[in-house]
């Protein structure tokens, strides 16, 4: 059975923090209030210089950041409870996955580290994703099930997305409004708070949901999906 394996690693944090202060486009989301745990002058820098240069100089920066043992102290103790709940629903959780894209889960093993940032980034080619020191488990729950939802779309999916036309933005708009299946009855006694997507998807999951129930079928979700955003 696939397995999440929970852990801290600040390259890894120091790189999330850049990823998000380089990305201004979050769909709809304010970028100022998801960068604002980065330091004004510090955040002016990482804008100034090359990704893999701000990445060092935020690592550098979390290094000698006088509340790091503390706030690894914390993460330590939430990676404690947060791999105590999973596992209750695990198993659970990637057997309703499966059956619902019709396909195995594509790899045995999904990283989830923490980060000090507000947002959750993944990485497709390493299969790891994050959660954030500042949410509630029941919202790190949530998260880790959106995450490796993307990972599992993207990669059976994500090449017969290119072939019918669809661009990188598309694809990225049906990756997370399809995400609106985690709050429907196959996940309800996983999922303890809602997966909202973000705010540019929501007449796309409106539609996607009331699409739904006429096939309950994914390839037909995503065939439909398509047509829409063709539109």
């Amino acid at each position: 059975m696939s397995k999440v394996k929970f852990g801290y690693d600040i390259k890894k944090d120091a790189w999330s923090w850049v990823e998000i202060a380089k990305d201004k486009n979050l769909w709809g989301l304010n970028w100022e209030n998801e960068v604002a745990h980065i330091p004004e002058d510090l955040l002016a820098e990482i804008l100034k210089i090359d990704f893999l240069e701000a990445q060092n100089l935020v690592e550098d920066y979390i290094k000698k950041n006088p509340k790091r043992e503390y706030k690894e102290l914390v993460i330590k103790e939430q990676i404690n409870s947060l791999e105590s709940v999973w596992e209750t629903v695990e198993e659970k959780y990637f057997e309703t996955l499966a059956k619902l894209t019709d396909k195995s889960i594509f790899s045995e093993e999904f990283g989830c580290f923490w980060t000090t940032g507000f947002m959750c980034p993944y990485n497709e080619e390493e299969n790891w994703f994050m959660v954030s020191i500042w949410h509630s488990a029941p919202f790190s729950i949530t998260t880790i099930c959106h995450e490796i939802f993307h990972l599992q779309f993207l990669h059976y999916y994500k090449n017969y997305l290119i072939g019918k036309g669809l661009s990188e933005e598309q694809i990225g708009d049906i990756k997370e409004a399809i995400t609106f299946l985690l709050n429907e009855p196959e996940f309800e006694e996983i999922i303890l708070t809602e997966d909202n997507g973000y705010p540019k998807h929501q007449e796309l999951r409106k539609k996607l949901k009331e699409f739904w129930p006429k096939s309950c079928d994914f390839m037909e979700l995503l065939d439909g999906a398509i047509e829409i955003i063709k539109e």
